[in-house]
């Protein structure tokens, strides 16, 4: 290595820098790229024509933030029939329900899934029907 390429970072992190990456370290490099991509420049040929497009964008915006905050919440599963709490094992049903260990049962919970004619589907795609050559009996 050369004294050129072991200068250090420019932003005096302690951390040597590359003259590709403009005498900055890779952390510094990515930060410095971060800030200067991801701020677009506005253009100074648009021009604002109503100043209440303004106000209901930022509304919205408003809105879009208070909304966020409400995903935070941890949502208490039951048991669709008995209402009981089920915490995290829970048994999910293919009718989209979750279930305690007494209702887990499709018997048990008036399931509207119909498990037979799936099941005769599944039969009929994954075992097809076997049938023997007929023109080894001639021979």
């Amino acid at each position: 290595m050369s004294s050129s390429e072991s200068s250090l970072c420019a932003n005096n992190c302690g951390f040597y820098g590359s003259p590709e990456n403009s005498n900055l370290c890779s952390k510094c490099y990515l930060h410095f790229v971060k800030q200067h991509i991801s701020l677009p420049q506005p253009d100074h040929d648009i021009k604002v024509i109503d100043d209440s497009i303004t106000s209901s964008v930022d509304q919205v915006s408003n809105d879009k933030v208070v909304d966020d905050s409400s995903l935070g919440k941890n949502k208490s599963s039951r048991c669709l029939c008995c209402k009981k709490k089920i915490g995290l094992l829970g048994f999910a049903c293919r009718c989209g329900g979750k279930f305690c260990s007494m209702h887990r049962y499709p018997e048990e919970h008036s399931c509207p899934f119909d498990y037979k004619t799936t099941g005769r589907v599944a039969l009929a795609r994954d075992n097809p029907l076997v049938v023997r050559d007929r023109l080894g009996e001639r021979v």
